[in-house]
């Protein structure tokens, strides 16, 4: 378990967010701050990436997902298979990151190779 200090002026934020009555305790106030320090984090790393506004737009739809998801699903651990599945497609993910270039495939490019694939090219 970690230990923090907070300073005077946090220490009070947090009393002031107590007494409004929409939180129990300490925890859930601090849990909420990292809820949104998350959220925060994610909006810059999204801003960086490069890609059309459509693919930010999917990514951010698919990132909100998992989120609700993993609140809604808190106590419910993946089996076997699943964790199995999840690491192959993280390993997947980062193949895929560290092809040189990728960040540079335009949505017609990607249409095409769909395409020629449908094609059997």
């Amino acid at each position: 378990m970690l230990k923090i200090t907070l300073t005077s002026e946090q220490e009070a934020f947090l009393q002031a967010q107590l007494q409004t009555g929409k939180y129990n305790n300490p925890q859930e106030v601090i849990s909420k701050a990292f809820k949104l320090l998350e959220k925060e984090e994610e909006s810059e790393l999204l801003a960086n990436i490069p890609g059309s506004a459509s693919a930010k737009k999917l990514l951010t739809e698919k990132i909100k997902e998992f989120s609700d998801n993993l609140e809604n699903n808190q106590n419910q651990f993946l089996n076997p298979e699943e964790q199995k599945l999840s690491r192959e497609l993280k390993e997947l993910f980062d193949k895929t990151q560290s092809i040189p270039g990728i960040g540079d495939i335009t949505e017609e490019e990607i249409a095409a190779e769909i395409e020629a694939y449908r094609g059997g090219e």
